[in-house]
């Protein structure tokens, strides 16, 4: 179903697009000026796709509020840095 809507679609894009080049029962009821918005409406909608995900990224990190800060460093913080720690005593002796 899927694929027979898609097939449809495609074609009835390709008789927008290329209206005035395809005869004059085409051309009849599809002017050049139509025919010129099967370019520019696929690119005005991605522009502006575009820019509703750059609006809705914005708008997360404006609302998002900051993370709470820890009262104590993790455990395995302190433990990668006493490990750090004493293979430098160990390398010194």
């Amino acid at each position: 179903m899927i694929i027979l809507f898609c097939m449809i679609f495609m074609c009835g894009y390709f008789v927008w697009a290329f209206a005035p080049f395809l005869g004059s029962a085409v051309s009849g009821w599809i002017t050049p000026a139509l025919s010129e918005w099967a370019f520019k409406l696929p690119v005005v909608l991605a522009v502006y796709g575009i820019l509703v995900i750059i609006l809705w990224i914005g708008y997360t990190m404006a609302t998002t509020p900051p993370p709470m800060p820890l009262e104590r460093p993790l455990e395995f913080e302190r433990e990668e840095a006493s490990g750090i720690v004493a293979e430098e005593e160990k390398e010194e002796q």
